[in-house]
């Protein structure tokens, strides 16, 4: 990506840097996404990707993903209207037209979404996002942070029908949503956070699309281990915890199938070198500690990931095995996430595990 577009070639950078993202997910489980962009930008052109503070600041704007399984948009694929329609109901409700889009989450396949529907309404896509990863429920945003309301907020399925909703308490968004996107097939494209180019550019999280080209590219460029994390620590502040062999994986929700788990989860990691350490992951639907011979080093809101050292790619959580040798890595989220307010959301006591983040000690 230069010059503030976002062509075709761009794509397998973009969807890279959303898979290290999104460490859960396969890169197979982007494919079909990965398809419909490359297809809309070579048949309509770069799509301009545009920081907020560079339009009218009464411009505006909405946030945008997938809600819902990744499983179920495999199994009922997108029609190719359903964003849109979401996005045009939006203003029906808000009373103001959409003049750009960005991702709700510039992570998993919903970083690629807000380029779809940019391309599909011919409006740029802003480079800023609500979470500079991923988190589980919608209001887990800096915009909702500074204030900004989730609603009116509007799903669209791939059934034809779409659901709105408003809330006074921004948190009983997706309680209220769950039955209703089950309904719709299990996923949705969600349209929220109505707001002006002046709101987004104070609220949400900057230059975090094209940080994900730049991090693909990184990924793409190179197998070698140590290459890698040297080049994401000088984007992303990326660091190594550790390198060693996986020994144990433990309480999986299914014990005979190495799966991402749906219920507390651990991976142990025994690592090499004359000052081996024990490091323990602890898993929900991403990993959300280290422990390092029982000490807490990392923890949600950090991004923590694998590196499969032999293949030099990012080791899906669907992929691990005992034996396999990874590197255990951190990334910092943005500094939003570490006041007490944001770490009351996302941080480890959210995950059940009642310790002060390592940054709050």
């Amino acid at each position: 990506m230069s010059d503030g577009e976002l062509t075709a070639a761009d794509v397998p950078a973009l969807a890279a840097g959303a898979l290290l993202y999104s460490p859960s997910l396969a890169p197979s489980s982007l494919e079909t996404t990965v398809a419909w962009l490359t297809d809309l930008l070579e048949r309509g052109g770069p799509l301009r990707v545009v920081p907020p503070r560079t339009l009218p600041p009464q411009a505006g704007c909405a946030a945008v993903c997938v809600i819902g399984s990744g499983s179920a948009l495999a199994d009922l694929p997108p029609t190719g209207d359903e964003f849109v329609t979401a996005v045009r109901e939006l203003e029906r409700l808000s009373g103001r037209p959409v003049e750009a889009v960005l991702p709700l989450s510039a992570a998993t396949v919903s970083a690629l979404v807000p380029a779809v529907v940019a391309s599909q309404l011919g409006v740029p896509l802003l480079d800023a996002d609500g979470m500079g990863r991923t988190f589980a429920l919608i209001h887990h945003t800096a915009m909702h942070l500074a204030g900004l309301p989730v609603t009116p907020l509007v799903v669209a399925g791939a059934t034809g029908e779409s659901l709105s909703l408003r809330v006074p308490d921004a948190w009983r968004a997706d309680a209220l949503l769950r039955a209703g996107i089950d309904a719709l097939g299990g996923w949705a494209a969600l349209a929220a956070y109505p707001s002006t180019a002046g709101e987004v550019a104070a609220a949400s999280l900057p230059g975090t699309v094209s940080r994900l080209v730049e991090v693909g590219r990184v990924l793409l460029a190179s197998r070698d281990p140590d290459t890698t994390v040297a080049r994401l620590a000088a984007v992303n502040g990326c660091r190594r915890v550790g390198r060693g062999r996986i020994v144990a994986l433990e309480h999986l929700s299914r014990p005979t199938d190495a799966t991402i788990p749906t219920h507390p989860s651990s991976v142990v990691v025994e690592q090499m070198g004359p000052d081996a350490r024990q490091l323990r992951l602890e898993l929900r639907s991403e990993i959300v500690a280290v422990f390092s011979d029982g000490a807490l080093t990392a923890a949600a809101p950090d991004l923590i990931t694998l590196l499969d050292v032999e293949r030099g790619v990012i080791a899906p959580l669907d992929s691990l095995w005992p034996g396999d040798l990874v590197d255990v890595l951190v990334i910092p989220a943005h500094p939003v996430w570490y006041s007490a307010e944001a770490l009351s959301m996302v941080g480890p006591a959210s995950h059940g595990i009642p310790l002060d983040h390592p940054r709050r000690r």
